[in-house]
């Protein structure tokens, strides 16, 4: 059933966005306090003064600009006493009838000021103020409720009528254009309102959709990191059962095999279960990652030591594609804290993709040296077949591999840069 306080453009909303809706409407009332309330005191003030001297019941004027006084001082304790509350949960349809009442009761009184300050006929100057002080107020009491259609309503209904009847009864051009003007200003509020009410409605409910769409990726994905973690341990048994007898099998343990084309069956074997094995484990590295599970074991290390391991290691497929390999440290660089197994996992996927991707004659070179915050860089580069910049963020990506016109890429999982720059 609809609510008073929201019949007008009330959209059929799910239950939670309506609870959402109404969250944001307390706030978005809420952070206007600080402003509303001394605009309300020294309005009042200001138009007092100045109609003072035409006002012949001064004790009803005295009163009302009190009234604005009192309830200014309450509006601001009020908001300094909330000020630091977080984000409610939920707010209840009492909370947003009584934060409506309140309004509507300013709109009431300044609507009643107005009337009573105009009728007293104080001259052209102060007749202006007072419609200047009660456009202003009008214009900001809209800002403030219009997330409440009909709180927005209602509060230009009592602020401007009042005024606005004590208008239309004073003859002269210049009552009949203020008259007019009254009404085009009103209807503008209006119609901006009600703009601004279904864009907040409908910002909230894509909101809520966007953060519902995000938790469903973030669940999927973690599914999909536990599918992939839980299939890796399993493929990782018996693939080392496999690794293992193969090796035995190649190296002959138990004997002569007797056929020595099972001796090269046997190390093809050995070798792919390792390029396997090496697949699984950068997986399970990734998988870790995403989890934030992956835990550093930090050591101290030379960084000339890290280089030398890393080309060592991959010296044999940098001589077989005839590559250039050149190493640039600057001297006396300091030892870094790291995890030895994960940088050297990280140079030796670089280092690995920049040999795939370099054609025979080419070079890598491998830079190291003081960064500007005091760290250490470490560049590597080559002169391969490269990577278009508007591809960069999606060769990066797990499982992505760049493809160019002309050259098939080796085989691999994606996972080599992905790893490599984390």
């Amino acid at each position: 059933m609809a609510r008073w306080h929201a019949l007008w453009l009330k959209p059929d909303l799910a239950p939670e966005i309506e609870r959402e809706v109404n969250i944001e409407r307390l706030l978005i009332m809420a952070r206007h306090q600080p402003v509303a309330a001394p605009a309300h005191a020294f309005n009042s003030i200001i138009l007092a003064v100045a109609s003072w001297p035409y006002v012949t019941q001064k004790w009803l004027l005295v009163a009302l600009v009190v009234i604005f006084q009192i309830a200014a001082a309450w509006q601001l304790r009020s908001w300094w006493r909330h000020r630091n509350a977080g984000r409610p949960s939920r707010v209840t349809d009492r909370t947003i009838n009584r934060t409506a009442i309140w309004s509507l009761a300013f709109g009431g009184v300044w609507g009643l000021l107005a009337a009573l300050l105009l009728a007293t006929k104080p001259g052209p100057e102060a007749e202006l103020l007072i419609c200047m002080v009660i456009a202003g107020i009008a214009a900001g009491g809209a800002m403030m409720t219009y997330t409440v259609p009909a709180t927005m309503l209602g509060f230009l209904f009592l602020c401007m009528v009042p005024p606005w009847t004590v208008i239309a009864l004073s003859p002269g051009r210049v009552s009949t254009a203020l008259l007019l003007y009254t009404v085009v200003y009103a209807g503008f509020l209006i119609i901006t309102g009600c703009y601004s009410y279904r864009g907040f409605v409908e910002g909230v409910r894509l909101r809520l959709v966007n953060a519902d769409l995000a938790y469903k990726a973030e669940a999927a994905n973690r599914a999909k990191s536990r599918f992939l973690a839980n299939m890796s341990h399993e493929l990782r048994t018996p693939l080392n059962a496999i690794v293992g007898f193969a090796e035995m099998i190649h190296n002959q343990f138990k004997g002569p095999v007797g056929n020595p084309q099972y001796i090269e069956y046997a190390g093809a074997i050995h070798e792919s279960g390792l390029r396997l094995t090496s697949i699984i484990n950068d997986i399970l590295d990734h998988s870790k990652i995403e989890a934030g599970q992956a835990e550093l074991e930090e050591e101290a290390i030379a960084v000339t030591a890290l280089v030398e391991r890393a080309t060592k290691l991959m010296q044999p497929a940098i001589s077989a594609g005839q590559i250039a390999l050149e190493v640039a440290l600057e001297p006396n660089l300091p030892d870094v804290l790291v995890d030895v197994r994960k940088l050297d996992q990280a140079l030796l996927n670089l280092i690995s993709n920049a040999v795939k991707f370099t054609p025979p004659g080419g070079r890598i070179r491998i830079e190291g040296r003081r960064a500007a915050d005091g760290g250490i860089t470490l560049r590597i580069a080559d002169t391969g077949i490269g990577i278009a910049a508007d591809k960069l963020k999606d060769v990066l990506m797990p499982f992505v591999q760049g493809r160019e016109a002309g050259h098939t890429p080796a085989h691999g999982t994606g996972l080599g840069l992905p790893l490599g720059n984390v």
